[in-house]
């Protein structure tokens, strides 16, 4: 089985109680930028941030955004606009081996992995210059930044201290959908995500500037 030690703890580990409800909140924008190029130094202020360039800038503060909205080497953030709606991150039915047949010992399904979850929003009335722009990003490695209807910005914080997009992959946007009277035109943006996503994020809630709107 994935991410399982062997041999096993001793003891089962202690699930954390919660005391607040948790919710991610409506998805309503997304940032992206080339895997592995800004990685937000929570721990020290901002003293060990990469790229050099944001040294010394909260990930909650507009200035290092803007330094990274201008880059023209790999550390550039790109801002797409708000999404119109239908957002959702769907996981996937688990991978399993047998069950009730001959495959396996006994007839038994042995669960295998959880495949990525799948990303999918709605954008209205784009312009063709964003629909091109939008759909050269499926060629690229990335990680995604997501902003939530409270404008807090949602992303990786699995190594400690430290604040990143989460991987995805497959960044696709879908030709326009037209329906004619009484619709907007259309296109659907999909992308995958790691399963255990939901296990690393964490909320930045800005302080100097609106993350849905000020960039």
């Amino acid at each position: 089985m994935p991410n399982c030690n062997c041999p096993q703890a001793s003891a089962l580990t202690t699930i954390t109680g919660a005391t607040c409800p948790e919710e991610i909140g409506q998805i309503q924008r997304a940032y992206f930028v080339r895997k592995g190029q800004v990685i937000w130094d929570t721990a020290t202020a901002g003293a060990a941030n990469v790229p050099a360039t944001i040294t010394g800038d909260l990930v909650t503060l507009i200035a290092g955004w803007n330094v990274l909205k201008v880059a023209v080497d790999d550390t550039k953030v790109v801002f797409p606009p708000l999404f119109a709606g239908d957002i959702t991150i769907t996981p996937d039915e688990a991978i399993t081996q047998g069950g009730n047949d001959n495959s396996t010992l006994n007839g038994q399904t042995y669960f295998v992995a959880f495949p990525d979850s799948t990303f999918s929003a709605r954008f209205d009335q784009l312009s063709p210059e964003t629909t091109s722009d939008l759909k050269l990003l499926v060629c690229e490695d990335l990680e995604v930044y997501f902003v939530n209807d409270s404008g807090d910005i949602i992303g990786d914080a699995s190594v400690t201290g430290t604040f990143k997009g989460f991987a995805c992959t497959n960044v696709a946007l879908q030709s326009r959908n037209v329906q004619g009277f009484a619709t907007r035109d259309s296109n659907i943006m999909t992308f995958q995500i790691d399963a255990n996503w939901d296990t690393v994020f964490e909320k930045q809630t800005t302080i100097n500037f609106n993350a849905l709107t000020g960039i």
